[in-house]
């Protein structure tokens, strides 16, 4: 039966086969190329749908990220205006601040400058103050100078002429400070000295003048000023100006004494020849006059060379002991070093030497 199959040879490669192979092959490769060409078509529609879709995403996507990147030019451009609103914002409050702080500044450093000036008047005012205080100060100082001088010239006169009446002239009177009447041992009226005393900074001239209206109104014989700084025409701790004699205060007892003795000179020769009141008269001149106080001054200039010469050889002396102190010091010194080292060498075998601890405590 086999061999009655229709054999069939295949013109390229000689295989038999039989009929109903070959038609069976040729069915199914029939159907075997509408089937690739169907799913050709369906993978070709599918390629195509695939493609349109990925086309359409794409376009999707496109689209999406346009959109997107206008949301983040937006949401940029958000935040930039967002920033520049804040600094912006931040400008105007920092510009607000400055103004504040410049006005409060203004109306600080006008409240200091008030303030200020008001410390300013007040330190004026306290300097007037301290400068009035300084200037009492400074004449209630010198008024209680002057009492201490006057009253110590007063003290000075008693204890050097106990028989003379020194009366001090009250504050409030009319008159100098202090009052001498001159007596004699037997209680003889010789004169009256009036003294006034000036412990001031600078001299004036008006003391003169005043003392002479006291010596007038009083009807007393010698004015005397002890003044602590001389007029400038003087050239020495006594003068005689317009007939009142001036002094530095060291040397008013001096020329109290020369003073005093010559009215008791006149006194005694106006005792003496009563009816020779010329003669007394000339002394008195001769008193007031140049003669007179040339030889004041020339005891003054004696009694000044005197004290200078006398300052100068005590000044020597004195170095000359210093010198003479420093020597024997040194050679005390020196004794206890040689002393003292012979010691060390010796040890206690050396013999303890007689005055050598009063050389050690130099005495």
């Amino acid at each position: 039966m086999d061999d009655q199959v229709l054999k069939i040879e295949c013109p390229y490669c000689h295989k038999k086969f039989s009929a109903e192979e070959a038609i069976g092959h040729k069915i199914k490769d029939d159907i075997s190329i509408k089937a690739k060409e169907e799913a050709k078509k369906e993978l070709a529609d599918e390629i195509r749908y695939l493609k349109e879709a990925n086309e359409k995403k794409d376009q999707e996507l496109e689209k999406t990220k346009k959109i997107e990147l206008e949301l983040r030019k937006e949401k940029n451009q958000l935040s930039d205006d967002k920033k520049n609103f804040e600094l912006e914002k931040q400008r105007q409050l920092d510009l607000e601040r400055e103004k504040i702080r410049q006005q409060t500044a203004k109306e600080i450093l006008e409240q200091q400058h008030f303030k200020i000036a008001e410390k300013d008047k007040q330190i004026d005012g306290m300097k007037k103050q301290i400068e009035e205080l300084r200037i009492k100060s400074e004449n209630s100082s010198q008024q209680l100078q002057g009492e201490v001088q006057e009253l110590d010239l007063e003290i000075e006169l008693k204890k050097l002429f106990p028989t003379d009446v020194i009366e001090e002239i009250k504050k409030g009177e009319k008159g100098a400070d202090v009052r001498q009447i001159v007596k004699t041992q037997k209680g003889n009226l010789c004169g009256t000295i009036l003294w006034e005393s000036k412990r001031t900074k600078t001299w004036k001239d008006d003391f003169i003048i005043k003392l002479k209206e006291d010596l007038r109104s009083e009807n007393a014989n010698i004015p005397i000023i002890v003044t602590s700084v001389m007029p400038k025409t003087s050239n020495n701790d006594i003068d005689n100006i317009s007939g009142v004699w001036i002094c530095t205060y060291p040397f008013a007892m001096i020329l109290a004494e020369l003073v005093r003795q010559r009215l008791v000179e006149v006194a005694r020769e106006k005792f003496v020849i009563k009816n020779q009141g010329t003669k007394a008269d000339d002394l008195y001149s001769y008193i007031m006059g140049h003669e007179f106080r040339q030889q004041v001054e020339a005891l003054v200039e004696t009694y000044i060379t005197m004290r200078s010469e006398l300052d100068r050889e005590q000044r020597a002396f004195e170095t000359i002991w210093k010198r003479r102190d420093a020597q024997i010091e040194k050679m005390v010194k020196s004794t206890a070093r040689i002393v003292g080292s012979i010691g060390g060498k010796a040890g206690s075998e050396f013999p303890q030497l007689k005055g050598l601890d009063l050389l050690d405590s130099g005495k």
